[in-house]
């Protein structure tokens, strides 16, 4: 079963990690792609005995929280951020991957790699880590969620706004966005992985165990393919994300969790 909530003013986190017991975990918010993830790791731990209760955070709050164990983990993030967050264990495989797009209002604008954004002013978003690492030093301006970045760009605040390609499809769909153009090739492409809270070192190899027989058997995949069919026909139709239970992501005859709001 999956709980996702409003994330809480000041909640004090903390789990008993026995089995059967709840699982937090922190998710940046106003983003798809965690989405995808959010399907796969309630299913990982449920195989485990767990529940799992997700809650959405801006992206960089988010990952403070699950460093400071007031979370479980964080749900998805990129490779090495254990390095900067020394209390997360990050878990092998990776679970999700995205492709890093850059998008812009500009058709003659043309984005071969990162140091091609350098001449132009970059709209990302804070505490997105692959945005933030690979524009450093350059002109750029962070933005709270995603729905503001692609309103600030179709406004021309700045030439061009970095995104996970599915996201930015999503968001111009979803809030009828024209005149925006998705520049391909994708700049980079990158695997994402699920960390844990070092408290739940003992877990870590079950789970990792989990996640090497979803991927071994082809279940990644197949999530990720419905997942994102589902997501952009949704956006396109103008429906809510399905993630209040999670029953249109499951495969047939599959249900989802339910969704608790937090008072």
């Amino acid at each position: 079963m999956l709980f996702v909530t409003a994330a809480p003013t000041n909640q004090s986190w903390g789990s008993d990690t026995g089995a059967g017991a709840t699982v937090r975990l922190a998710s940046a918010d106003n983003t798809v792609d965690t989405v995808i993830s959010e399907v796969i790791v309630r299913k990982a731990y449920a195989r485990l005995g767990y529940q799992v209760e997700v809650t959405r955070y801006p992206a960089e709050r988010a990952l403070r929280l699950a460093d400071s164990g007031r979370a479980d983990g964080d749900v998805q993030r990129i490779d090495g951020l254990g390095k900067q967050y020394p209390n997360l264990i990050q878990l092998y495989p990776p679970i999700n991957y995205f492709e890093a797009n850059a998008f812009a209002a500009n058709l003659d604008i043309h984005i071969d790699d990162w140091n091609s954004l350098r001449p132009h002013r970059i709209g990302l978003i804070r505490g997105i880590k692959f945005a933030e690492l690979n524009t450093q030093g350059m002109d750029r301006e962070l933005v709270g969620d995603y729905p503001a970045l692609f309103r600030m760009l179709r406004n021309k605040r700045f030439d061009v706004a970095l995104s996970p390609r599915l996201n930015g499809i999503y968001q111009l769909k979803r809030l009828n966005i024209s005149g925006i153009k998705t520049i391909e090739p994708p700049i980079a492409r990158f695997d994402l992985y699920h960390y844990v809270h070092r408290r739940l070192v003992n877990l870590a190899p079950n789970l990792e165990a989990v996640f090497r027989d979803m991927h071994d058997s082809g279940e990644l995949i197949g999530i990720r393919q419905r997942v994102v069919a589902e997501l952009l026909v949704r956006a396109k139709a103008g429906l809510p994300l399905c993630d209040e239970d999670y029953a249109c992501f499951d495969s047939p005859g599959q249900r989802g969790g339910g969704v608790h709001a937090a008072p």
